[in-house]
């Protein structure tokens, strides 16, 4: 599988994230499945990926031009497909994927996951998206989500877009599990 994966890239996340999302990276190497990701080298973005290029695994980014000529780019991966805008790069992500898992990040990884989401529900697809809840990250979106659902805003089919999980592993093993 080609597994898409959502997450921060800045220097200064919490050692706990990072680790993480370095196992989640082992994971999918150890398991065959080819990494798709932002593309970047620092935060849990760098950790992903070094993490599955430890344990011989094949990683892919997409990544924007202004950040290659930024320098933040991996330089050790196997494919790096550089796009001008962020709907390139998202859409770059999603057409490369055969699932998704959203580690901790900010508005960025955010909007990744808003989108797969909305996607989901507008039966654009019918991909496994996977949060990987580390140390409660995600807890207030879900409260937010059962909200929504509450008020009448989204239905109960909402809670299906999406299996939860703290273990990195299981993110992985919950991706397999929905593999068409």
């Amino acid at each position: 599988m080609r597994i898409a994966v959502y997450c921060g890239s800045s220097r200064r996340s919490p050692e706990l994230y990072c680790e993480a999302a370095r196992r989640v990276g082992t994971a999918l190497a150890q398991r065959g499945h080819v990494l798709v990701y932002g593309g970047g080298r620092t935060g849990l973005m760098g950790a992903v990926a070094d993490g599955a290029l430890e344990a011989g695994g094949t990683v892919h980014g997409v990544i924007l031009d202004a950040f290659v000529a930024r320098d933040v780019h991996h330089r050790g991966i196997a494919a790096l497909h550089q796009v001008d805008d962020m709907r390139k790069r998202k859409q770059g992500l999603d057409e490369r994927a055969d699932a998704f898992i959203a580690l901790p990040g900010g508005l960025g990884t955010l909007e990744e996951l808003a989108e797969i989401l909305s996607f989901r529900k507008l039966r654009f697809h019918e991909r496994r998206l996977v949060l990987l809840n580390t140390r409660g990250f995600y807890d207030a979106l879900i409260a937010q989500l059962e909200r929504c659902i509450a008020e009448a805003f989204d239905d109960g089919d909402v809670r299906g877009y999406f299996a939860v999980t703290d273990d990195p592993e299981r993110a992985v093993a919950l991706c397999e599990a929905a593999a068409p």
